[in-house]
């Protein structure tokens, strides 16, 4: 048994969550799966290895990656959550057709893109690392996540809620929007997936799988 480490930048102290580690007789070795406590797979949780404070992007090399894409489609985002690398620009393409507002409030990169439709508006940098909730200010059930990862390692869980991550052992820190009451809290684990084993790490979800998009916080921007 190998017991969770609360993350110290965690608000969300009340969260329970747990730890099963699971050594069957013939695995591929560093294989994680990512589990709520009735057992269904966390889909599209970001698992990663360490750590690193926000910072100021100034390698200019970061901004030759190509744009991210943020879509909206049937007033939705589309992915719901997006990963990218510190110092990667996000188009946000609106393929409906009705115009959106896209903001945010996340400290990591807070905008605002007022009324729109199209592609008419330039891809934006996101130069610090941490995770963005999304929200469209004329859709209040639109709702979507970036989680901008740094130079640490990471993985997105698949379809199973499995990452394969090679031979570790060590810290690592987990973020899913349904695990903390302010969906931007990642959960740190001691793991140990050295010598062929196969872990299994579970985690108490807040609020159950999203089946309906749900409303993002009280605070809207004027309408222009």
């Amino acid at each position: 048994m190998v017991n969770p480490v609360v993350n110290p930048f965690s608000r969300t102290a009340s969260l329970i969550f747990g730890l099963l580690l699971i050594v069957p007789c013939s695995v591929v070795a560093g294989t994680v799966t990512f589990i709520d406590n009735n057992g269904d797979p966390i889909v599209d949780a970001v698992i990663a290895l360490s750590t690193a404070p926000p910072k100021n992007v100034t390698d200019a090399t970061t901004t030759l990656l190509p744009p991210a894409i943020m879509d909206q489609v049937d007033k939705q985002f589309v992915p719901d959550i997006l990963v990218i690398q510190q110092g990667q620009t996000v188009s946000f393409p609106n393929s409906d057709n009705i115009r959106h507002h896209v903001y945010s409030f996340s400290s990591p990169k807070p905008f605002e893109i007022k009324l729109y439709s199209g592609t008419s508006v330039a891809p934006l940098l996101f130069d610090k690392s941490g995770i963005v909730v999304l929200g469209c200010n004329i859709h209040d059930s639109m709702v979507g996540y970036i989680y901008v990862r740094d130079d640490s390692p990471s993985w997105q869980t698949n379809s199973e809620g499995q990452v394969e991550i090679g031979e570790f052992q060590g810290e690592v820190f987990i973020w899913h929007p349904d695990l903390s009451l302010n969906h931007t809290e990642r959960l740190a684990f001691d793991i140990d997936v050295t010598n062929n084993t196969n872990i299994t790490l579970t985690a108490k979800r807040v609020a159950p799988p999203v089946t309906h998009k749900k409303v993002f916080g009280k605070r809207k921007f004027n309408h222009q």
